[in-house]
């Protein structure tokens, strides 16, 4: 009895309350402000009803003929697409060294979203991992996002991590990129140590098959090359400063006098003071140019730098969120483990913190370049990136870097849509669309940061009330 007892409770935990589906249409959010990303406008007074896992359809009129099953009063409150996570790995390889169990993982996808968070591009892991994640998503025994994957990462001949798929020589290259293709990812993801040659055959041939590839820039291939190949995304904004400043050449060629700098840490603190003293805006206006003309898109996760750069002050300011992460998580978020949080002297976290700011003045200024940016967190191994609740943190930064509120909350709604070719279903609040929204008490067109006063959220067309969330997140944390 005590056996079936566990198995009946973990089943209610897991399908969602909203299930009745006898009627047409079943939910109703009544006399609600739809945030309109697209046009930038709030329309008021609406009714959105809701049937399975579509919207039905976006009226001022209740429809006298249309009987809801379950009715949400809207009324005051504020109605957006959504949030994506565009960066995220929730199977990072690199925690597979603190071996996670299945159950402690599966408990990272109702985080996403219990806070808003109804879709991920998971970056890199586990294609397996990922496809059970879909199919208990898909069947109602796990509450989780919709996920675009890339599976294993494409590096070079040694790769930096476990699981990647490692490219010897360029003769290999279509032989490796369609193995993956026929393994079912969504997109192809490069990375750090690619050599030249096999990252521009490889981007050749994407292109010639007309598949998505994005990632890293390999270390041997500049932002302005990665772009003029046709990569659909460059990520973290990777040595961006550097191809602003007045003197890459030189540090490129490692043509520094370094003075009496011999430690590595302290040459790295060096070269990144002069990176940012050496911003050349008229540089990076051709370089963003180049990224606009390209339709390059471009995935900051200023919030993963931010964390990193200030994580003593914000683990103190975090600890409430600790409860919810597995316990694996939670002991390769620490110094004793994770590489992001080794060698940290005054010195190093000054400039790290100046770096920041930096990638926030590059941020404004590919915005008014016009430059195609996404909200993305790299949540996984970084420390302090929190699954789903980083999204927010990411939009708001973006709005603190010069977007308007608007812009901001485009890089994690529309955008998203836009980017992975799917704004038929996904993106903004409109008849036909899935059912994934997010009823707010604030007007995120007034601030960005209201995004975080989330009164429901709606995946697939089930309601989760802010109390419903709140039990949700408790018997998480519970469960870790």
């Amino acid at each position: 009895m005590k056996q079936l007892y566990v198995i009946l409770t973990t089943l209610v935990f897991w399908i969602p309350t909203f299930a009745q589906r006898d009627k047409s249409p079943e939910l109703l959010i009544s006399n609600v402000n739809i945030i309109d990303v697209k046009e930038g406008v709030v329309k008021t007074g609406m009714n959105v009803f809701i049937k399975g896992d579509r919207i039905h359809d976006v009226t001022k009129s209740t429809a006298s003929d249309e009987a809801a099953t379950f009715i949400v009063d809207g009324t005051g409150k504020y109605l957006i697409p959504g949030l994506w996570d565009m960066h995220a790995h929730p199977d990072d390889p690199e925690m597979w060294r603190m071996n996670p169990d299945e159950g402690s993982r599966d408990l990272l996808m109702p985080l996403f979203v219990m806070h808003g968070v109804t879709g991920i591009r998971d970056m890199a892991g586990s294609l397996q991992v990922v496809n059970d994640w879909r199919e208990k998503i898909a069947s109602g025994t796990l509450i989780g996002p919709a996920i675009y994957a890339a599976g294993p990462l494409i590096d070079g001949p040694n790769p930096m991590w476990d699981g990647s798929i490692g490219i010897p020589s360029t003769k290999h290259v279509k032989q490796k990129v369609d193995s993956l293709i026929d393994a079912g990812v969504d997109f192809l993801k490069v990375y750090s140590l690619l050599p030249d040659t096999i990252y521009f055959a490889m981007s050749k041939y994407a292109r010639s098959i007309e598949f998505p590839f994005c990632g890293h820039v390999p270390q041997t291939v500049t932002n302005y090359d990665a772009s003029k190949s046709g990569i659909n995304s460059l990520e973290h904004l990777l040595d961006i400063p550097l191809e602003c400043s007045s003197q890459e050449e030189r540090i490129r060629n490692r043509d520094i006098d370094y003075g009496a700098i011999n430690d590595r840490l302290g040459q790295y603190v060096f070269r990144n003071k002069l990176i940012i003293d050496t911003y050349d805006a008229e540089k990076a206006r051709r370089l963003f140019k180049t990224f606009v003309e390209n339709e390059t898109w471009h995935t900051p996760t200023i919030s993963m730098w931010y964390k990193n750069a200030w994580f003593e002050t914000e683990k103190v300011k975090d600890q409430a969120y600790f409860k919810y992460l597995p316990a694996y998580m939670k002991k390769y978020w620490t110094p004793q483990f994770n590489d992001h949080l080794k060698f940290r002297n005054k010195e190093f976290l000054k400039v790290k913190q100046a770096m920041v700011d930096h990638y926030m003045r590059i941020i404004r200024d590919m915005n008014k370049a016009g430059v195609k940016l996404l909200a993305g967190t790299d949540t996984g191994a970084n420390p302090l990136c929190w699954p789903g609740l980083g999204v927010h943190l990411e939009i708001e930064m973006f709005e603190k870097a010069g977007l308007s509120p608007l812009e901001a909350l485009r890089t994690a709604t529309i955008n998203p849509a836009i980017y992975l070719g799917i704004l038929e279903d996904y993106g903004i609040v409109s008849k036909g669309k899935y059912a994934d929204l997010i009823l707010l008490t604030e007007n995120p067109l007034v601030s960005v940061s209201n995004t975080q006063k989330i009164s429901g959220v709606v995946k697939s067309g089930s309601y989760f009330s802010k109390k419903r969330i709140e039990e949700y997140l408790e018997e998480i944390a519970e469960r870790q």
